[in-house]
């Protein structure tokens, strides 16, 4: 046992090592920039702060209570969370969250992302000695060069797109052995688990493994009829037995996929992206990585060390390199080059879809190739003559300082010193390893500690990791205390909103029912609704409630409570506090469907005057009463008023001041409600009190009670020059009460409940339509009196159904679309495989057993 455990740690020596310098190399990356649990900074930023990390909070909550993951409420007022599970949370390495307490559960982010880094080296070095049936330590070298690349660099943050770089170079290795070994298992089982971890990211895997099968096809070349057949047969069948084998969840995420932002986009008209010379400058160490769209120089993020440069140079001045190889490597370079430069082509690689800020999100497939390439060369470095080596590292010094020369700016004088400096050490640790007195030992040490210098230097120049864990988790625990209690104290179904956002989820960070979201797997109908209704959001995938909203918006919504500062108003009260946290209620909260006068089937929303659309939603009960009376401006300062109607007003700045200030005439004490709408708003003052825009995601706001006279508004912009709109209202209290009161009479009066079956009852006096607070969505049925009816969707985006005169039971039930034909793919699929390895170990056995025979 000892010689075998002996043996077996000998034959997979440096994929180990791979394994522990990966380790030791995040270790430092996360001690430099004091993340933890080295320190006390979270890698939360951006999308990771908004939508994964509440997201994955959620995901635990869920499995720790047995609640169900087809559906949520603690988003978007209701949404499939399976789909942002498989968008977002179904990575394996998640497993990893449920061995934290949760209040530590920002450190297990940072475990997971390490874990990712650490394992996409060890598959990868697993890929280059299987593949290339060669060990050493450039497998290690290689390996870590490709798991801390630029992509790494730029979107560690994204955390289910690292699966990805885990998981291909596994498949890669089960192509290779379809085609030299007709063993398919492992590319069908590497291939499944990357279709349950992020299906976005597996198609792109699975462009680049068909383009992979072809080529290296081509470079085995055997081309008889039967093994072309046997193999591409076998390619087939496993790549759709694999999406079968998630196909339980493949095919309900199809059926949902056209509700959202990322499956309407239209080809683009064909351009180029960058500059080619600046693309290759790009693939130096320290470049600065690209994360936005908007960033000064956009480029794919290439980056994968000065060595893989160097060694993709003198793979073609190696004579010993069969030129097929040479032209396959030079045609795939220029592949992704093109995929890359043209925009076209680069729709298609990202599923027929613009990217939503985060450009080349398939950059890390060709890192896999380039540090591949950059594999094979350099193990065959001794068949190149030396004047070919320093010629190459001479240009790579060239190019480097070339790259500051022609205003390269995503780098510096600086990081072209660092570059030359490592250019340097690479050519004297060449030299020494012409010296065969010097123990290799010592040699291979002193290179991947070198390497490993600069893949630590390459991120930590461009990583800024400044976030306190304490920033996230300050108000966690009280503001949890709070919604417990309520909870405990009335578990009827309602939602709850905060009114300082810490996130664009808290709804899934706090656990609560609630309206805001930031998800690509949002309704983009729904986004768009409510935008026009009043919420914050980009019309595409978020909306998010800020501040207080208008009571008739909480009362459509069934906002019941508020988490946040408390403002006089007559509409609320507070309930309860814990610390410096309130929790406030609202008086006239409703129900998750009531019922509506069936017009609402023909109501157009408009997209520039909420209070517009608000209004006539209420008069689908109270007729033409208007809810809404205009508040008039006053008087206005540097700028000027061009025209104001109805409580709707234009004004014109001057261009000379980035900010002006108008007075509102408040004629009795009462609630005024604001929508400031212009593109250049970046706050506005009421009164003194401060209210911020985040880039054009404008809003109404209850400004709270003023006393009659005079409100002040201070509205502050980006550019001096710019038209704004103010719209300024207060409530008819008879009218409001009147709508409320309507709604009151024949409310959907909700008895059981749970997040995919609601059970109620409903009086209606006459014919009516049931307006419910739930998206359409196909996977919900509607029961009345036990019998299904037909559902439709109004205001564009929400589930409603009519209902004759008088009482009935109601049972709202989801189950998504197609789940039932995926769980019979999953099973026929599941059967095949089982099938298939039964055959094959019987077919092995009986070729053993005639093997023995034949001796």
């Amino acid at each position: 046992m000892k010689d075998k455990l002996k043996k077996k740690f000998n034959d997979n020596k440096w994929v180990l090592i791979t394994f522990l310098t990966a380790s030791i190399i995040i270790s430092i990356i996360y001690i430099l920039n004091k993340v933890s649990p080295f320190g006390n900074n979270s890698l939360l930023t951006i999308d990771f702060y908004h939508q994964y990390g509440p997201m994955l909070n959620e995901l635990v909550d869920r499995v720790n209570s047995g609640e169900t993951l087809l559906y949520s409420l603690n988003t978007a007022g209701g949404i499939p969370f399976f789909r942002n599970f498989l968008n977002y949370l179904s990575s394996p390495f998640n497993i990893v969250l449920f061995l934290f307490k949760k209040e530590n559960i920002v450190t297990a982010f940072s475990v997971v992302i390490a874990l990712k880094a650490i394992f996409a080296s060890g598959f990868m070095s697993y890929f280059l000695k299987k593949a290339f049936k060669k060990d050493g330590v450039l497998v290690t070298i290689f390996s870590v060069l490709y798991a801390f690349s630029g992509y790494f660099c730029a979107y560690y943050w994204n955390i289910m797109w690292l699966d990805g770089m885990v998981f291909l170079p596994l498949i890669t290795l089960g192509v290779i052995k379809i085609i030299d070994e007709q063993k398919p298992l492992l590319y069908l089982f590497s291939l499944s688990i990357m279709l349950f971890a992020n299906y976005f990211i597996s198609y792109m895997i699975c462009i680049f493994e068909v383009l992979f099968f072809i080529g290296y096809f081509i470079y085995k070349n055997n081309f008889k009829l039967k093994n072309i057949l046997r193999k591409c047969l076998m390619f087939a069948v496993c790549s759709l037995l694999a999406a079968g084998l998630v196909a339980f969840l493949l095919i309900p995420l199809y059926e949902s996929l056209s509700s959202i932002s990322a499956t309407s986009d239209t080809f683009p008209e064909l351009s180029l992206s960058f500059n080619v010379l600046n693309y290759y400058f790009n693939h130096l160490t320290g470049t600065k990585q690209t994360v936005f769209a908007s960033d000064t120089l956009v480029l794919p993020n290439v980056c994968a060390g000065l060595i893989t440069l160097f060694s993709l140079i003198i793979l073609f001045f190696n004579k010993n390199i069969k030129i097929k190889i040479k032209i396959l490597a030079l045609i795939s370079l220029l592949f992704f080059l093109i995929c890359f430069d043209v925009n076209v082509i680069d729709f298609i690689w990202h599923a027929f879809h613009v990217p939503n800020d985060l450009p080349w999100r398939y950059s890390f497939i060709y890192v896999f190739l380039i540090t591949t390439l950059g594999y094979y060369s350099l193990s065959k470095i001794n068949d190149v003559k030396h004047i070919f080596i320093f010629i190459t590292f001479g240009f790579l010094i060239i190019f480097t300082f070339l790259s500051v020369n022609l205003n390269f700016t995503n780098m510096d004088s600086k990081k072209v010193i660092v570059c030359f400096i490592f250019l340097i050490i690479y050519s004297g640790i060449y030299l020494l390893y012409q010296n065969k007195k010097i123990p290799r030992n010592v040699l291979n040490l002193v290179f991947l500690s070198i390497i490993s210098v600069e893949v630590i230097y390459a991120i930590n120049v461009n990583w800024d990791i400044n976030h306190d864990i304490d920033t996230f988790m300050s108000d966690k625990d009280s503001y949890t205390e709070l919604i417990n209690k309520v909870k405990k104290d009335d578990n009827g179904l309602y939602r709850i909103e905060k009114t300082n956002l810490l996130t664009l989820n808290d709804g899934a960070w706090y656990d609560y029912y609630g309206i805001s979201t930031f998800s690509s797997m949002a309704y983009e109908d729904v986004a768009k609704t409510q935008r026009m209704l009043g919420l914050s959001g980009n019309n595409i995938n978020s909306y998010y409630y800020q501040y207080y909203q208008t009571p008739i918006y909480n009362t459509m919504f069934n906002v019941k409570y508020i988490l946040g500062n408390y403002i006089e108003n007559d509409y609320y009260v507070p309930i309860d506090s814990k610390d410096t946290y309130n929790l406030i209620g609202y008086n006239y909260s409703s129900s998750v469907g009531f019922s509506v006068n069936d017009s609402i089937k023909n109501m157009v929303l408009v997209t520039d005057n909420p209070f517009f659309n608000q209004s006539n939603f209420v008069k689908l009960l109270v007729g033409d009463k208007e809810v809404y009376e205009p508040i008039s401006i006053k008087d206005v300062s540097m700028a000027k008023l061009v025209y104001q109607n109805n409580g709707n007003s234009m004004i014109q700045t001057d261009g000379l001041s980035d900010k002006f200030k108008v007075i509102l005439d408040n004629p009795k004490k009462q609630n005024i409600y604001l929508y400031i709408n212009g593109s250049e708003v970046s706050s506005f003052y009421v009164n003194g009190s401060y209210y911020s825009v985040s880039s054009d995601e404008y809003y109404t706001v209850d400004i709270g009670k003023m006393d009659e006279g005079e409100v002040s508004l201070e509205i502050n912009l980006k550019e001096s020059s710019s038209s704004v709109s103010i719209y300024a209202y207060s409530i008819n209290d008879e009218v409001f009460k009147e709508f409320y009161d309507k709604v009151q009479s024949s409310i959907l009066n909700v008895t059981s409940y749970n997040e995919t079956v609601i059970n109620g009852n409903i009086t209606v006096k006459e014919n009516k339509t049931v307006f419910t607070s739930l998206a359409y969505d196909e996977g919900f049925s509607v029961y009345v009196d036990g019998e299904k009816i037909e559902t439709f969707k109004v205001l564009n985006s929400y589930l409603a159904f009519d209902l004759e005169e008088g009482y009935h039971d109601i049972k709202i039930k989801y189950y998504p679309k197609g789940l039932k034909e995926g769980l019979v793919i999953t099973g026929i699929s599941a059967l095949a495989l089982i099938l298939y390895v039964i055959f094959d170990d019987d077919k092995k056995h009986k070729k053993t057993k005639k093997d023995k025979i034949s001796v």
